[in-house]
């Protein structure tokens, strides 16, 4: 395995988001890097900003026991990383329109509030979608040599295909979306339209669909998108997970949160039973009221 490449800091989102909008045509139509992977180390996890972070996505105050940081917290220290590999001039697929559509985080230990950390981002690789090519970002926060957190993102670009990458075999149909059965919901989100600059100036992601809606409209959304990471980390801090309990949480993305928003959600928590069907760890589930089509589907279970 290649080692990573050590970063003075963490990168700033801006400038990256610049260069990718200005971009010109990639000329790696390969999967083959010269740079998979970047560390950063001594990173500060900051107790004001975690602070920040509980407050927009409406978490409880951190555990001063279990000291742990926030999981929008920390994915913020690992995104900067994956965005500077996705920027890279021999990256083949385009950084700006990528979709984000899976995250799953695993908590082994709590990272603790106030301390430094070491963050490293490996592209593990790329494989084919049914609507282009997705890219495989492995994460890990550690300190002291020992892992506390594994976090796995896949981003897709649309319409984008690798010479080297076998394509989809979808001749069954089994990478079409299941049918969504809408669930009783058991709470209701009002998102307002301001939800993306408020995020952005917490987690450092200013990315223009995020931001105005003319900037939005200009990279094809209909509108300002709150960002996944926001919904995501509503979404667990309304599950329940003590802080520093070790757990994974896997969520799917599917339509994008077109601000201002009223969002359906449905919670269903370990040992209740949902048409007939015992459940393990937490569902979370978000979807548009009207459209009756699913935003994200999410899961937080313990390890």
């Amino acid at each position: 395995m290649t080692e990573a490449k050590i970063l003075s800091e963490v990168p700033s989102l801006v400038p990256l988001y610049a260069k990718a909008a200005t971009g010109g045509k990639r000329s790696n139509r390969t999967s083959n890097l010269k740079t998979p992977a970047l560390a950063v180390k001594g990173v500060k996890v900051s107790a004001s900003r975690d602070e920040e972070f509980r407050r927009v996505a409406g978490a409880p105050p951190v555990d001063h026991v279990a000291n742990s940081a926030f999981f929008g917290h920390v994915h913020a220290l690992i995104m900067p990383l994956q965005m500077e590999l996705m920027a890279a001039d021999d990256f083949p697929l385009p950084m700006m329109g990528l979709i984000h559509t899976s995250n799953t985080y695993r908590q082994l230990k709590p990272v603790p509030v106030g301390e430094d950390v070491d963050v490293e981002v490996r592209v593990s690789g790329f494989r084919a979608h049914r609507s282009g090519t997705e890219v495989v970002h492995e994460a890990t926060v550690s300190r002291d040599g020992e892992v506390l957190v594994e976090e796995t993102s896949v981003y897709l670009a649309k319409g984008k295909k690798l010479d080297d990458v076998e394509p989809l075999d979808d001749s069954a149909g089994q990478s079409k979306r299941p049918q969504f059965k809408v669930p009783r919901p058991t709470a209701q989100w009002r998102i307002p339209g301001s939800i993306g600059r408020t995020w952005a100036k917490v987690s450092g992601d200013w990315n223009p669909i995020h931001v105005t809606g003319l900037t939005a409209k200009a990279l094809g959304m209909p509108g300002v998108v709150a960002h996944g990471m926001y919904t995501a980390s509503r979404a667990l801090a309304e599950s329940d997970v003590p802080g520093g309990a070790p757990f994974e949480f896997h969520i799917e993305f599917a339509a994008p949160v077109i601000v201002p928003a009223t969002v359906m959600v449905a919670i269903t928590r370990a040992g209740e039973v949902v048409d007939g069907e015992g459940r393990g760890g937490t569902d979370i589930v978000a979807w548009d009221r009207k459209k009756r089509r699913p935003h994200f589907t999410g899961h937080v279970r313990d390890v």
